[in-house]
């Protein structure tokens, strides 16, 4: 029934070596000077979360290999400890896991809180088992002499891991393109160095790869969050203008194969009113919207959706079929009027807008088209609404 293993089989150099990896990585995360930025959001929290469990896994993970065949009192009840320990928070990071892909797909907290309760239940099992195995032999057990055993129910726990770990891998392909926050999330390097250490690890004992893999993992993804510090507005959480430009870099080649490219630029009529009657927190809460309202009405579409500066927005289509460019602005319309009657916006909000189409890769022309009709059409509005005042919403 049980599978031996004893302290010979264990190589405490190549232990020592991959866990104090991985116990470094964790802490050059945990301690970065970007943490307390981050620990303000909920991806942010889960994110540095599984970094502390994953220090503590390598952690304990070494200590127990340590313990392994030592007699000394309490040697025994020590291994016992840092194995219990070691399966429920491996189960508790996997869960984790898969809350961290799920809103960062959907920056939906109520979404947490409706389906991941459930989703819980398993790792939460695997707990209670886990401390159970301190009393009678359910995933692993150890003798009064302090070797070490699997059973065959060790399968379960680390079943319950790999299908967290694959669910979450599913979810981020399956919805990515779907979500309102564009991802800077490499699923599959995080995914592949956890696989082979996982299972190199579990197959041959006595070797510690599984917690250095992951840390491995915590740090490509973390190194993928600072591109997001480069090409994201930390406001409304669309493109910047740093990818814009990276972005308008590739579009000559991109018209040499054939690409057409259409483009939106949408200004907030009255933005600055709003700033100056309701305070520049309103202000900001009118922007954030905004940038949902155009990731919303092109979640469809392979649109790349930037806050090109203050409140002036760009949205690029690559297409120039009419009834496509049409489909978006009636999106954008649509979204616009339920937001206005949600009564989250101070005032009613509006857009000018230009639409230009790229010829023949002349940005500069591009661009001053779709800005001089923006202003045409701007002029136009405040003209008609507001007579004197200027399309700045002042006097």
């Amino acid at each position: 029934m049980f599978e031996n293993y004893t302290s010979a089989s264990v190589n405490m150099p190549a232990v020592l070596i991959a866990n104090g990896l991985g116990i470094c990585l964790m802490l050059a995360i945990l301690l970065s000077r970007y943490r307390r930025t981050r620990t303000t959001s909920i991806d942010g929290k889960l994110f540095y979360s599984m970094c502390l469990l994953c220090f503590v896994l390598c952690t304990v993970e070494t200590t127990g290999f340590l313990l392994e065949g030592q007699t000394f009192f309490p040697a025994r009840q020590l291994s016992l400890l840092c194995s219990a320990v070691t399966l429920c928070l491996a189960a508790v990071l996997a869960f984790l896991w898969i809350c961290y892909v799920d809103y960062r797909l959907f920056q939906d907290h109520a979404r947490l809180e409706k389906y991941y309760p459930f989703a819980a239940i398993p790792a939460l099992l695997i707990c209670a088992a886990a401390v159970c195995n301190l009393f009678s032999a359910v995933f692993f057990w150890v003798t009064e002499d302090n070797v070490y055993y699997r059973t065959p129910l060790f399968l379960l726990p680390c079943a319950v891991v790999y299908c967290y770990i694959t669910y979450g891998a599913v979810l981020s392909y399956h919805y990515r393109k779907r979500s309102s926050l564009y991802l800077f999330m490499p699923v599959l390097t995080f995914l592949i160095p956890v696989y082979l250490g996982s299972i190199i690890q579990l197959t041959t004992y006595g070797i510690a790869l599984i917690w250095v893999s992951v840390a491995l993992g915590l740090t490509l993804l973390y190194i993928s969050l600072q591109s997001e510090d480069i090409y994201l507005d930390p406001l409304t959480n669309l493109y910047n203008r740093n990818y814009l430009m990276h972005y308008m870099d590739r579009i000559p080649r991109q018209i040499r194969a054939g690409m057409h490219m259409t483009g939106i630029l949408l200004d907030v009529n009255g933005f600055k009113h709003i700033n100056d009657t309701y305070g520049h927190i309103r202000g900001d809460g009118v922007l954030r919207a905004v940038g949902q309202i155009l990731l919303r009405a092109t979640s469809d579409s392979r649109a790349a959706v930037v806050r090109y500066g203050g409140d002036v927005f760009l949205v690029l289509l690559p297409t120039s079929r009419p009834e496509e460019i049409q489909r978006i602005q009636d999106n954008i319309a649509r979204e616009l009027c339920q937001y206005n009657r949600s009564g989250n916006a101070p005032l009613p909000v509006s857009f000018s807008a230009g639409i230009s189409e790229l010829q023949e890769s002349d940005l500069f022309q591009f661009f001053q088209d779709m800005d001089r009709a923006m202003y045409q059409e701007k002029k136009a509005f405040y003209l008609s609404t507001f007579g004197n005042i200027r399309s700045d919403g002042t006097q």
